[in-house]
């Protein structure tokens, strides 16, 4: 039977946690350099990686909600370039046995996908400077169709697969939510951003990536 196998990408497959309140903090002084005024605080990292998972438009409104509307269009590149610059450095984690793991996938006959609500120039700086693009089929991004649930719905109807062929892992709500509005199987990651509680009773859980093919296997048969 053919399978699609999805997988949210920040707290999944890599980890932006080791920079993400610097660019953040980066993003925002060249913000407020071009426009005085514009953000009075900078965000912890926690505060931010309590909202990675979901589409921009919300992080934005949640840890941002007085911004103006033109500062928030700044930021939105600014941030956008400022944490592509740091990927492309090597700054953040690929997590333990992630090419490994996704090749052996592949070989086994499972279809890849990246189902992201981060930016397509982001999901595609991860993929390129750790060499996993040509591992997934073509991405399609939030950028594209909205956010998480449409990019699975997306996926599912482009290649004819039922609920019961199609397995989202994922970290966070967000990634739940989409596996339930789409009615396929959950995988939960417990070693990334999110906290336990968000995925536990949605489905078989993780520690480590490595663990992924053999609760794949037991959930598509």
């Amino acid at each position: 039977m053919s399978s699609l196998v999805a997988f949210d990408l920040d707290g999944v497959l890599y980890s932006s946690e080791p920079f993400l309140g610097a660019a953040y903090q980066e993003a925002i002084a060249n913000v407020n350099a071009a426009r005085p005024g514009s953000f009075a605080r900078v965000p912890s990292t926690r505060d931010i990686l309590d909202h990675v998972g979901w589409p921009l438009p919300v992080i934005f409104a949640n840890l941002f909600p007085d911004a103006d509307p033109d500062a928030l269009h700044r930021l939105h590149a600014e941030t956008l370039a400022v944490i592509c610059g740091h990927v492309t450095r090597g700054d953040g984690i690929l997590y333990p046995d992630v090419a490994e793991t996704l090749r052996h996938l592949r070989d086994d006959g499972h279809q890849l996908a990246v189902a992201s609500n981060g930016r397509t120039a982001y999901v595609e700086t991860v993929l390129a400077t750790y060499g996993l693009g040509e591992l997934f089929i073509p991405r399609v991004t939030a950028d594209m169709v909205g956010d998480k649930v449409s990019i699975l719905r997306f996926y599912r109807y482009r290649l004819g697969l039922a609920p019961a062929a199609v397995v989202m892992i994922g970290d966070r709500a967000s990634d739940v939510e989409a596996a339930q509005a789409v009615g396929c199987h959950f995988i939960g990651c417990d070693y990334g951003h999110g906290y336990r509680h968000e995925i536990e009773a949605a489905g078989p859980l993780v520690s480590r990536f490595a663990d992924l093919p053999a609760v794949i296997s037991r959930l598509l048969g």
